[in-house]
């Protein structure tokens, strides 16, 4: 019996020992993954933080290119409008007189 016994007890220290050998061998694959997973989220937000800087330039450089624009169109206008103004009293001499 006493045989049976120490069986027993070497044949359930070999299943521990395997247990943990996979938990092991389970968690390091896990940990492995888990690295390569962040290490590519990394490279992705690296990237993704250049393109809105880049986003943001070109935003700035369109906002300039618009003012310019703006005070061009306003430049012009004052023109139209002071064109009109000069058209306007010239028909109302030639219709006073």
């Amino acid at each position: 019996m006493q045989t049976w016994g120490t069986v027993i007890s070497i044949v359930s220290g070999c299943l521990t020992l395997i247990a943990l050998v996979t938990i092991f061998i389970k968690l390091g694959r896990e940990k492995g993954v888990n690295e390569t997973t962040l290490k590519e989220m990394r490279k992705d937000i690296d990237q993704n933080a250049g393109d809105i800087n880049n986003l943001g330039q070109k935003v700035n450089s369109m906002q300039i290119e618009n003012v310019k624009l703006i005070s061009t169109l306003s430049s012009d206008l004052g023109w139209i409008k002071s064109s009109l103004v000069d058209i306007k009293a010239e028909i109302q001499k030639k219709s006073e007189g």
